[in-house]
């Protein structure tokens, strides 16, 4: 599996490289009303609207600062943008070095992550992109569909 490594808030997390289609640099959104509070606002690269999530307002981790990067990824048809500071790097890892959840992590953090990765002296957590575009967006899915990935 290919894993892109991102900061955030000191932090080092994962996204699934299939589910990323660019990494943009940061620029202005313009905020929606009435939206979830970790989304930053919408803005228009290539003439497509994509919808930017501030993850670590997601994850309780405060505002990210502006600057960094957009890692846009496609879901379902839906074009979003998480905020990250930066990239670092796409890691090719097996299964054996994902290990499983334990009460060291944060309750946000165990219910949106697939596991840690151990890649030398760093832990990454690795995130599971489903459950956070379900929680922000769930009128994307049926309520099947929505039940089923929350009982992951």
């Amino acid at each position: 599996m290919e894993i892109l490594e991102v900061k955030l808030a000191g932090n080092s997390f994962g996204f699934p490289v299939e589910a990323v289609r660019e990494i943009v640099p940061f620029e202005k959104t313009t905020p929606v009303p009435n939206s979830n509070a970790c989304v930053e606002g919408i803005f228009m690269p290539r003439e497509v609207i994509i919808t930017a999530i501030d993850l670590s307002i997601y994850l309780n981790r405060g505002k990210t600062t502006d600057g960094g990067l957009f890692v846009i990824t496609n879901y379902r048809n839906l074009d979003v943008a998480f905020h990250v500071e930066a990239a670092l790097g796409i890691l090719r890892v097996e299964d054996a070095d994902i290990v499983g959840l334990d009460n060291t992590l944060g309750v946000d953090e165990r219910h949106l992550s697939k596991g840690i990765i151990r890649n030398d002296s760093r832990l990454i957590i690795l995130l599971d992109f489903d459950k956070i575009i379900a929680e922000i967006q769930p009128d994307l899915l049926s309520e099947e569909e929505l039940k089923g990935i929350m009982e992951q």
